[in-house]
């Protein structure tokens, strides 16, 4: 790539992200409308339950967006996929799904992947939804925290209705923090085995309590949904194998808490 094109792929980036934040809700709709009431991409390669679980249809839709990156990173022959690209893939993707949970509400981003969910232009709860904690490990996530409590404050909103969603434990844990918690010592390749899950969930609740000190409840605001399972990880796979296939139905899932959350958020 020439340095000319270079810039100009830089620019085109920049006004994209810009594009993005005016008008994300119409891109949600639009996005909506033509894939998310059929999960196509990938839908083979998954068995799950029918009617699916929301957790599901999330994942799936959520690999579609990494398997479309591994697409395009094969196609043009790219040394990585594009972080940016993903991610301006996926926040359009989770409004959709948002909305097509909650009746009656709106969604739309913040800011920094952070989603406002409205009812009659009223803010009633924030989501954020993680694919993974890499960039948020142990004690650092407190930062990020903090600042999605901000945004609650400044559109008065409840702290007790913020929910953090954290797809996958892989590429997440903090060793170190870890082997603290949990009072053991156990390596990151040892508590991902599905053999050491009991472990996991021990350590992920005893995570998700030491933000008692910032969050009202983080034992109904906070949530793992998987061990090892990461989508960008099953992208790679399906676009390997096409032929994979991936019980979701009989995973073991962290917790399956969106069907409990989109509840509580109808009654507000």
């Amino acid at each position: 790539m020439s340095r000319i094109e270079y810039h100009l792929d830089r620019i085109a980036t920049a006004l994209e992200s810009i594009s993005k934040n005016l008008s994300v809700s119409s891109q949600a709709e639009k996005k909506f409308e033509n894939e998310m009431h059929s999960i196509t991409n990938s839908e083979a390669n998954f068995i799950t339950h029918s009617p699916m679980l929301p957790e599901e249809e999330f994942f799936i839709n959520t690999t579609n967006i990494y398997l479309d990156e591994t697409k395009r990173k094969f196609d043009e022959g790219l040394q990585r996929k594009s972080a940016v690209k993903v991610s301006q893939n996926l926040i359009p993707m989770q409004i959709g799904f948002l909305e097509r949970y909650l009746s009656g509400f709106t969604v739309h981003e913040h800011s920094n992947a952070v989603l406002v969910i409205k009812r009659e232009e009223t803010p009633k709860a924030l989501f954020r939804f993680y694919t993974d904690l890499g960039f948020h490990r142990a004690d650092h996530w407190k930062k990020d925290i903090s600042s999605i409590l901000r945004i609650a404050t400044e559109l008065n909103i409840p702290h007790k209705q913020i929910y953090l969603i954290v797809t996958s434990n892989l590429n997440g844990l903090d060793n170190n923090h870890v082997c603290s918690l949990l009072d053991i010592k156990i390596s990151n390749k040892e508590i991902l085995d599905p053999s050491n899950q009991e472990k996991l969930e021990e350590y992920d609740k005893l995570y998700i309590q030491s933000f008692g000190d910032i969050l009202p409840n983080p034992s109904n605001q906070i949530y793992f949904l998987t061990g090892a399972l990461h989508p960008n990880v099953v992208a790679e796979d399906i676009f390997t194998n096409r032929n994979m296939p991936v019980n979701l139905k009989e995973y073991p899932w962290i917790t399956t808490p969106l069907f409990s959350i989109f509840n509580k958020i109808q009654q507000l």
